[in-house]
């Protein structure tokens, strides 16, 4: 069983920010990727690029370019907004990322990589796949875990509705939902 969170058509492009409010921290995972001198840090990205793009889990980036999309894995793991799950073969076997933003924003804060706001009121999750419930469920936990705010920050993502971005807001009763479902 596959869980995932879908984005809906419409979300499929990034814009880089105009001049002036560029994003420092993407400049400098763009520059690393550029560079490849990460050999190990590389390898581990295209493994999650790879369970991104496989499967169902495609869906959601239909017609991103992989270079974006290691763009995005990287940026999340720079930022400490990435987790992810592995099989004992060291398979990729789930992955979460995250923003921490003000409920207000929207797409284009993801779209235009704008930096995440610590002091904002949200945390906005825009891409999560498990292979399995144990996995869906240990992405959950370790959430909690690296970003305690979610329990205390209003919670959101999109989803598409009447094929349109729709944005649904979340309790943390979702937490319980989700950690109380039988593997």
């Amino acid at each position: 069983m596959i869980m995932e969170l879908k984005l809906p058509q419409v979300m499929k492009t990034f814009h880089f920010p105009p001049f002036g409010n560029m994003n420092p921290l993407l400049q400098s995972v763009q520059l690393a990727l550029q560079n490849a001198t990460q050999r190990e840090a590389l390898v581990f990205i295209d493994k999650v690029v790879n369970f991104c793009i496989e499967g169902q889990n495609s869906e959601v980036l239909k017609g991103w370019s992989e270079d974006t999309i290691r763009l995005l894995v990287a940026y999340h793991i720079s930022k400490g907004t990435f987790l992810h799950t592995e099989s004992k073969d060291a398979e990729i076997t789930g992955v979460l990322m995250w923003y921490n933003c003000n409920y207000e924003d929207n797409w284009k804060f993801v779209e235009e990589w704008h930096l995440d706001d610590k002091n904002g009121d949200t945390v906005f999750i825009t891409f999560m796949w498990a292979s399995n419930t144990k996995d869906f469920k240990r992405l959950i936990m370790n959430l909690i875990v690296n970003e305690p705010t979610v329990l205390s920050k209003k919670l959101t993502s999109l989803r598409t509705k009447n094929k349109k971005p729709t944005k649904i807001d979340y309790s943390t009763k979702v937490f319980a939902k989700i950690l109380s479902i039988k593997d």
